[in-house]
């Protein structure tokens, strides 16, 4: 009877495929893919980490570190703000709000770093400039609208990478001569990129990204692991098991009730193999019908403490809840690319912000007696 299977196992070839496939292929990718991009980001990091600050200055590609001070008149340097709608919503009788970003605005004005006491060098950024800086301003509008925005402010220590120029500075000392121009070297941002200015190491963005890749990659493993804890059975049939022959000492039909009052039957086959102690196992109707006590037939055969997860039928197969694993595996695959998405810096997407409460709680408090 080469067809004969244990009750709720799927047949070798999908019990293979999902164990095979989805339980360790598909986990070793997640796996894998973790591991590739926690590399990645540790390249980059270690590359920024090395760049030459401050280095002999040249016309060029360069990375320079010093303290912000505004341009004469000037009000601002680089401020980035982020609009956001509020709406609240409640679930048995819990509050939680959430802001969404609509708008993003950029204001650039030409500023200067401070390279050391007698050196200062004019940044001339454009809209498109990455800032890498800690959104911490909040201007509450109404209700439900308010401002988010990281800014660049004096005395603020920064990197900026871009290109270096000799160019107009109507800050510099004049030269002497006839013909007296203002010149000295100007960051702008590199041809066709955008200038990175930046209030952390350079490295450290690349840092934060190689940690939460590292954390999806040992979760997966973890995971991994559980997943295939349950596959025990699966695992002893395959490596521990033989497929030998048994003989049918007792065939017992027998019912219970589930938990709707709903009768269940079951058909259970006591087995004998040579040299080993009886063992019993459960098979649909339909096979049950065609045994009969002292025929022989297949099964495989799990020697010592796990004996109890030998099968009747010659093939290693899974329990039906190996199933499970497609949606594990799967769902493992989108939160990990889900979390990628939402853990990014808000310089790197769309910001979106969550809190308990209502929207009117999240209002700043104004102490009584307070002036408008």
């Amino acid at each position: 009877m080469p067809d004969l299977i244990s009750a709720s196992h799927f047949g070798a070839v999908l019990s293979s495929v999902l164990v095979d496939v989805f339980g360790t292929i598909g986990f070793m990718f997640i796996i894998g893919v973790g591991l590739i991009e926690r590399a990645r980001h540790l390249r980059q990091a270690r590359a920024a980490d090395a760049t030459h600050v401050n280095s002999n200055l040249a016309p060029g590609p360069a990375v320079l570190f010093g303290e912000v001070e505004y341009a004469r008149n000037a009000s601002a340097a680089v401020r980035v703000d982020v609009d956001q709608d509020g709406e609240e919503s409640e679930s048995s009788g819990v509050w939680t709000h959430k802001w969404t970003e609509k708008n993003r605005r950029v204001i650039v004005e030409p500023f200067y770093l401070r390279i050391d006491s007698t050196k200062r060098i004019r940044i001339e950024p454009t809209r498109d400039v990455f800032l890498v800086d800690s959104m911490d301003g909040v201007i509450r509008v109404e209700l439900g609208k308010r401002t988010r925005y990281a800014e660049l402010v004096p005395g603020e220590k920064v990197h900026a990478c871009g290109e270096l120029v000799l160019a107009p500075d109507p800050e510099a000392p004049a030269s002497e001569g006839y013909r007296s121009s203002r010149q000295s070297f100007v960051l702008r941002p590199p041809k066709k990129q955008s200038m990175l200015l930046s209030s952390e190491p350079l490295g450290t963005r690349f840092r934060d990204r190689a940690r939460f890749h590292g954390r999806a990659a040992r979760f997966a493993v973890a995971l991994a692991v559980v997943c295939h804890v349950f596959l025990v059975g699966f695992h002893a049939r395959r490596y521990l098991g033989q497929t030998v022959d048994a003989s049918i000492t007792k065939l017992d039909h027998y019912t219970t009730t589930d938990d709707d009052g709903d009768t269940v039957h079951h058909y259970r086959v006591f087995l004998k193999p040579s040299n080993a102690p009886t063992i019993y196992d459960d098979v649909d109707a339909f096979a049950f019908a065609r045994l009969r006590v002292g025929d022989v037939v297949p099964m495989r055969l799990v020697p010592g403490a796990l004996s109890g997860r030998s099968t009747i039928g010659p093939d290693v197969t899974a329990s039906n809840t190996a199933f499970l694993l497609v949606p594990i595996v799967i769902g493992a695959w989108f939160l990990y690319k889900h979390k990628e998405g939402t853990t990014q810096p808000w310089y790197m997407r769309s910001v979106v912000d969550t809190g308990s409460g209502r929207l009117e709680e999240s209002m700043p408090h104004v102490p009584k007696g307070s002036g408008s």
